[in-house]
């Protein structure tokens, strides 16, 4: 090989590494962590109020999502870490003063059914009630059942629930999985009733 190839070929090559730095390190850059804070919600007649923080990449992707408990009148703030990847939904308060509640419903997909994936649309939603303050919490639905509707009765202070369990964890509705409606009571967090 004559000497203007070889420097010729040595020159492509070391361009071409440069442009894999950075193009790499572009890519790395991309996945930098942004926070967001969204969905602020007033708990009424308390200090409290609630926000979601959503961790995202530069490409969009959620890495990670929680929830934080404001003292309004203090400050202070308790945040609620959620499993990588996990999706809040409908975040709202539960406020029946005839019956003594005042908690917070979370209707999120916190867990990877199958353990192999990232959380997806193919998981489950649970439903989980937290105390004003973010202190207590407590999932009501189980990891593997499906909620495809839910309601509260105001005046039991019952929550009832429409979905089915996902018996052998496959993220996909078999012919032997039916519907189920649980019934909670929402003050204790406990289950009534399974119909």
């Amino acid at each position: 090989m004559n000497l203007k190839k070889y420097i010729e070929m040595k020159n492509l090559i070391l361009t071409l590494i440069v442009s894999f730095l950075a193009i790499n390190v572009n890519a790395q850059s991309s996945f930098k962590v942004t926070y967001e804070y969204n969905k602020f919600i007033h708990l009424k007649e308390t200090v409290f109020s609630v926000a979601t923080v959503e961790n995202h990449t530069k490409l969009g992707g959620v890495i990670k999502s929680s929830l934080l408990f404001i003292n309004t009148l203090t400050g202070d703030a308790k945040e609620i870490e959620f499993a990588d990847g996990a999706r809040l939904g409908i975040i709202q308060q539960v406020k029946l003063d005839n019956l003594d509640i005042n908690l917070v419903l979370v209707v999120a997909n916190t867990v990877s059914l199958d353990n192999k994936k990232d959380i997806d649309w193919r998981d489950p939603r649970q439903i989980f009630l937290f105390s004003p303050n973010g202190d207590n919490m407590k999932q009501l639905t189980e990891d593997n059942y499906y909620v495809t509707s839910w309601t509260i009765n105001e005046f039991t202070g019952t929550l009832i629930v429409s979905g089915y369990f996902d018996k052998n964890r496959n993220r996909k509705r078999d012919k032997d999985e039916h519907n189920e409606i649980l019934l909670f009571d929402i003050k204790t967090g406990t289950l009534k009733k399974s119909i």
